[in-house]
């Protein structure tokens, strides 16, 4: 401490006391921070972990002088020091309280260059191997050129596992990962704080400081407030492409967050590094020319992938043949004839020219009929090599509703395979359908497929639990409810619930929500005989959730009566096998409740009547006559033959 001169004291918080000091030696004014320690033992480990911060220098990180072990005799307590650069133009939280103060948003073309030099910040600091733990716009400071400089890595980086006795406060929590409180993190968690503060530059014309303090909270537990609040930036002149990036780096579960040196791969992020030239990881922008001369006569598959190969970095080549290729692969012979190295050729393309939407589209459809008319059979579709490309095409490119209802539809036709559903749910390929769904509410196509690739995905038990813990059971019902009258939307949706029902904490939006749409789209579409199926066995599947969810079918609300609903409907198409087995399945289920049980009885129902019919016509299905024999029993009415019970 001899060193420095003590000029003021600039805090005092859960991490220490910060002072402004002047170095006796060189004169320069300096940023110091004392931070106790329990026991000497503690500050020495502290202090060797500090040792490895003198190598973070870069541009965008906070320069560190020294670092110091003391004893305060005053305080009768060991301290770290550490000795850091000052900054005189503050920090970005002086910046938000001016804009707050103003109600005065912040031009997005400066917040990309702020969020280009952080990416690329923690690029240089994760890759030594260092993690922040603590990033918050205070921690973040304001160069004389407007720049920013990632900094005060002091106690939850330099501490490591030996803990401060004031480890941290609850307003620097709100910044902090779910997981790093809770479990196992890694470098991804400094990602969330990172879309935590642009999340808080987007949003500091609208949200004080506390409203944002329980925003940032919120979004922990329910991904919804994300949604609401992104909703509200394009009013303030922020892009669509700004909204994705943020919901992509708050994925609640850090697995499927991207890290930061993923995200250089998201062309709105290579946007934001442009901005800073002297960036060390700016890649020059590259010149595409359009095709000198039209294209050869290709004669086989092979032909045109040559060529291909031959012009990879020719956006405009690309683009016109993978036009004719998209026609061409309708033909099943010829999509045989693209062997393996072709198809990893189209992946190589797509990461290629990961910025043009029109490329990544074409490639899709492409990729789509070559596993239709390829029977499905060759693995490599199937590999992570092949998905990854997939997914990054929808994350780079949130706002082209072709391209996302076209990824979906790959990736329903996927996760029919059990190892690629798996793949798919640890890339974050789940959040990105719900991604797709948040972004575009209002367009059925997308919704559709949306809801058939959470289906299909979810009949996988981890992935049912990640779209669980991300909230997409509502995102399930608002395209159901705002689709009600689009049957696709309704199959889809209904077979989502299905898959998600089995999942206790979806039960009460299950019961408070799902059911009702789904006995008002019945109403609606009571001739459509895919929606009135998907519906019945939705609503089977929901019934086993337990009493209350039976109750409500009977009684979804005051307007609807659902056992009545369920009869009318399979009247309409009692000629329909499917029709007919969803019903007993629905009403064995039923059937589990002794309240419910009563309801059945019911003359105006004439359930015997029903049930005896559909064993007449139907007395070859196992399944019908099981359960309608079991059903009968119940109500006590005999039939010929000895019934079978559900369990």
């Amino acid at each position: 401490m001899e060193n420095y001169k003590l000029l003021q004291r600039l805090g005092k918080g859960a991490q220490g006391s910060v002072y402004l000091v002047e170095n006796r030696h060189d004169g320069l004014n300096y940023v110091l921070k004392k931070v106790e320690c329990n026991d000497e033992s503690e500050a020495n480990k502290a202090f060797k972990e500090a040792m490895a911060l003198q190598e973070l220098r870069h541009q965008f990180v906070c320069g560190y002088k020294e670092f110091f072990v003391t004893w305060d005799k005053d305080e009768c307590a060991m301290f770290v020091c550490i000795v850091m650069d000052f900054y005189e133009m503050g920090d970005l939280a002086k910046v938000l309280k001016t804009k707050r103060l103003k109600q005065e948003n912040i031009d997005e073309v400066i917040l990309k260059k702020w969020l280009g030099q952080m990416v690329e910040a923690l690029v240089f600091v994760h890759k030594k191997e260092v993690i922040h733990r603590d990033l918050k716009p205070s921690n973040i400071f304001m160069t004389k050129n407007l720049s920013i400089s990632i900094g005060d890595f002091g106690v939850a980086t330099v501490m490591g596992d030996a803990r401060t006795r004031t480890r941290t406060t609850v307003g620097s929590m709100n910044w902090m990962a779910p997981e790093v409180m809770e479990r196992p993190y890694d470098e991804r968690s400094d990602v969330w704080s990172l879309g935590c503060i642009a999340l808080e530059l987007a949003t500091c014309a609208f949200l004080d400081p506390v409203q944002i303090s329980s925003t940032l909270f919120e979004i922990k537990q329910n991904p919804q407030c994300l949604e609401d609040i992104l909703t509200d930036l394009p009013k303030y002149k922020y892009s669509p492409n700004l909204c994705q990036v943020i919901r992509t780096m708050l994925r609640r579960n850090f697995q499927q967050r991207p890290t930061a040196i993923d995200l250089l791969t998201l062309p709105y992020i290579k946007e934001c590094m442009l901005l800073n030239p002297e960036s060390e990881l700016v890649e020059k922008r590259k010149t595409f020319t359009a095709a000198v001369e039209a294209l050869p006569e290709f004669k086989s598959a092979k032909e045109m992938f040559e060529y291909m190969a031959k012009h990879l970095q020719n956006e405009e080549a690309q683009k016109q043949c993978l036009k004719l290729l998209i026609a061409r692969a309708k033909n099943k012979a010829y999509c045989k004839s693209i062997d393996t190295r072709m198809k990893k050729q189209l992946m190589n393309i797509m990461e290629t020219h990961i910025e043009s939407s029109h490329i990544q589209l074409q490639a899709c459809k492409i990729l789509l009929n070559l596993i239709e008319n390829n029977e499905a059979t060759e693995r490599i579709f199937y590999t992570k090599e092949f998905i990854k490309p997939v997914l990054f095409a929808m994350r780079s490119h949130p706002t082209s509703a072709e391209l996302q209802a076209s990824a979906c539809s790959l990736i329903i036709v996927l996760s029919g395979d059990e190892e690629a559903a798996d793949i798919i749910g640890q890339l974050g390929g789940l959040q990105d359908v719900l991604s797709a769904m948040r972004q575009f509410p209002n367009d059925p196509s997308i919704c559709s497929n949306c809801c058939g690739a959470l289906w299909s995905l979810s009949i996988n038990e981890s992935n049912a639990k990640i779209v669980t813990e991300e909230k997409g059971i509502h995102d399930v019902c608002n395209a159901l409810q705002t689709h009600i009258n689009t049957p696709s939307v309704i199959e889809t949706a209904c077979s989502a619930i299905w898959s998600l029902s089995l999942e206790d904490d979806n039960i009460d939006v299950l019961s408070d929500v799902a059911i009702a749409l789904i006995l008002e789209s019945i109403q609606l579409h009571i001739k459509d005989v895919k929606v009135v199926k998907n519906a019945f066995m939705a609503l089977a599947s929901i019934v086993t959730c337990g009493e209350e969810c039976s109750y409500r079918v009977i009684t979804p609300s005051k307007d609807i009566a659902g056992l009545q609903v369920i009869i009318k409907a399979y009247k309409q198409h009692k000629d329909v096998i499917d029709i007919a087995e969803s019903l007993s399945t629905l009403l064995l289920e039923l059937t589990e409740y002794d309240d419910v049980l009563d309801e059945l009885k019911a003359p105006s129902l004439k359930i015997k009547e029903t049930l005896l019919g559909a064993l007449e016509k139907f007395k070859r299905n196992d399944d019908i006559v099981s359960n309608s024999k079991a059903i009968l029993a119940k109500l006590g009415i005999k039939t010929t033959g000895k019934p079978t019970t559900k369990r």
